[in-house]
């Protein structure tokens, strides 16, 4: 199985949460209150991963543990592409910032940015 069906395959529980986290990284870094702290911050159920390189840009990915080892070969494999869903949040260093929420399905993540 290729690596994009696997990511089409991948099952997350609680996905609402990790749309709220998305929408609210996504609301911090437009209001200028996110410290963008390269690397791997690792919480209850998630990972907070923080890339400076990849295209040219800062990736913020809330990575749900469920999904890590998969990220982790997306981010190994294709390094100069996008690992899912990705919105521009802001620009740093003439470089733009954007996040995603891995394994979320585009259109939900989409929706959530809209939501109160």
């Amino acid at each position: 199985m290729n690596i994009w069906n696997k990511l089409a395959n991948i099952h997350i529980e609680n996905k609402e949460k990790y749309k709220k986290i998305f929408s609210q990284t996504v609301k911090k870094i437009r209001e200028r209150k996110y410290d963008l702290q390269i690397g791997e911050t690792e919480k209850d159920d998630h990972y907070i991963i923080i890339e400076d390189k990849r295209m040219n840009s800062y990736f913020v990915h809330v990575v749900p543990k469920g999904a890590y080892s998969l990220f982790k070969e997306m981010q190994e494999k294709i390094p100069q592409s996008f690992l899912g869903f990705t919105v521009v949040a802001g620009k740093q260093n003439n470089k733009d910032i954007r996040v995603s929420c891995f394994g979320i399905d585009c259109s939900s993540l989409g929706k959530s940015l809209f939501k109160g």
